[in-house]
């Protein structure tokens, strides 16, 4: 994560925060698109020394955004989204949850990261094959790069998620 984007992050208080005003977005290559109804929002939290624990919620897709306007370069698509209406009270109902595991005494460490899901419209090219996910919450009111740059073929140690990414339509 690029450091101006964890200041900005930082002031975000996902106890207060309006679930219904956070968006997501993800630029990708033009030889992906994202999968219908794939993409997530991952909540993960880690109380105390137990392992983390994460729930994913439903994105829609909505219109691109004018202010990702400057993001796009050649060859790319920005696609962006919104939580899903029914899972509004559900991220609202985990975040009681969490505001109650503090109120004990639990506190912990949370994170929030898009979860992009796609097919390849062709084959991918050798090299990089780069991907940058952004969030904008009340209080950034701007979108703010989480993951910039990030290469499909290292994400994973040894496993390179580019090739094993499906082809659209099977």
């Amino acid at each position: 994560m690029p450091v101006t984007s964890m200041i900005r992050l930082a002031r975000v208080d996902f106890e207060t925060t309006d679930p219904a005003q956070l968006r997501a977005a993800v630029r990708l290559p033009q030889v992906l698109q994202p999968l219908p109804h794939s993409m997530v929002l991952r909540v993960a939290v880690a109380v105390g020394r137990n392992a983390p624990e994460s729930r994913d919620f439903v994105l829609r897709e909505i219109p691109q955004p004018v202010e990702l306007a400057g993001e796009v370069r050649a060859e790319e698509r920005i696609f962006a989204y919104r939580l899903d209406d029914a899972d509004v009270p559900r991220v609202s109902a985990f975040r009681s949850e969490l505001i109650a595991r503090k109120r004990d005494g639990r506190g912990g460490a949370i994170a929030i990261s898009v979860v992009p899901r796609a097919c390849k419209v062709a084959e991918l090219p050798d090299g990089p094959i780069l991907f940058t996910t952004y969030l904008r919450t009340a209080e950034t009111v701007d979108y703010v790069a989480v993951a910039r740059d990030v290469d499909l073929r290292t994400l994973l140690h040894g496993r390179d998620i580019a090739a094993d990414t499906p082809r659209c339509g099977v």
